[in-house]
């Protein structure tokens, strides 16, 4: 894997998102030949950090580089570790002067209802990008194998109207990726406008407007998200803590009691994960902010 620092501005970075199991990997290797080299095929994540893929064929005559990421609800990792290592890869690509030729959203098209995970990893797929880079977005349907070709179709023209209809209001495009390497290149393919492209709204807020993680878009609807968790896990605490008090049989007693403290440690976990969004980017790549004229220099 390489860094962000090693990329040329003659190669295509394209970013591929989207929940964890949704096919990214499965999506990588076939644009790049690999066969079904680490593939996974269960619920859990085989994609643990932001990784780089050099293609090595020339794709529609460019080089291309794709960029696996691991979606929001890891398997092991929590989302605003996830959120970071997201950050920290757009904030290095827009500081070396990188642009992200396009961004890929992938969706399970045997997906017959928006569950709130999947719902989750939408919101915070659309904050972190901003209107701004929709033009280059490009929503990829996935597991067509899967699926009824006539309810796939159906299930994809009412995700249009309905969920995804702003993200292509504002220029998104769809596609279907049928498993095969030509519909990936398909998918690919170089943009038709010229237009240069603009890069995600989360690296403009902490390079240039200097945000907080937990002060851009992305980051807010990530706070949201923990502290809706945070709240019911403390109702589902403090339901268990009654039970607990009435019970009178022994056994009983103790897995309540059990699964209470499993609970708090959530509650401790989401306390933290809300904390550590407060990371501060630029502090972080270019230093503390100087000091006021005038400050105190003692």
């Amino acid at each position: 894997m390489e860094s962000p620092g090693e990329l040329s501005t003659d190669e295509r970075i394209i970013v591929v998102m989207g929940p964890t199991g949704v096919g990214k990997t499965t999506f990588i290797n076939c644009v790049a030949n690999r066969g079904d080299r680490g593939v996974g095929h269960g619920i859990e994540s085989c994609t643990p950090e932001v990784s780089l893929v050099n293609v090595e064929h020339t794709v529609h005559g460019r080089k291309v580089v794709l960029v696996d990421t691991p979606g929001f609800d890891d398997t092991y990792k929590s989302d605003t570790e996830i959120l970071t290592m997201i950050a920290s890869f757009l904030v290095k690509t827009y500081t070396n002067n990188l642009k992200l030729d396009t961004i890929l959203y992938l969706h399970r098209i045997i997906d017959t209802r928006m569950t709130g995970s999947l719902l989750k990893n939408l919101k915070l797929f659309v904050s972190l990008c901003g209107v701004q880079s929709m033009p280059t977005v490009t929503i990829v349907t996935t597991m067509w194998s899967n699926a009824n070709a006539e309810r796939g179709e159906d299930r994809e023209q009412e995700l249009k109207e309905k969920m995804w209809f702003d993200m292509i209001k504002n220029g998104c495009d769809v596609k279907q990726f049928t498993g095969t390497f030509e519909s990936a290149l398909e998918i690919i393919a170089p943009p038709t406008t010229t237009a240069p492209p603009k890069g995600p709204l989360l690296s403009t807020e902490i390079v240039t407007q200097k945000k907080k993680l937990k002060a851009t878009a992305a980051g807010n609807e990530l706070s949201k998200e923990i502290k809706n968790l945070i709240k019911q896990r403390k109702e589902a605490s403090r339901k268990l803590q009654e039970l607990s008090k009435r019970s009178e049989n022994g056994a009983g007693k103790r897995l309540l009691e059990q699964e209470l403290d499993e609970t708090n440690q959530k509650i401790k976990r989401a306390n933290e994960q809300h904390a550590a969004l407060k990371i501060n980017f630029f502090e972080r790549f270019f230093g503390p902010k100087p000091a006021p004229y005038g400050g105190n220099d003692a």
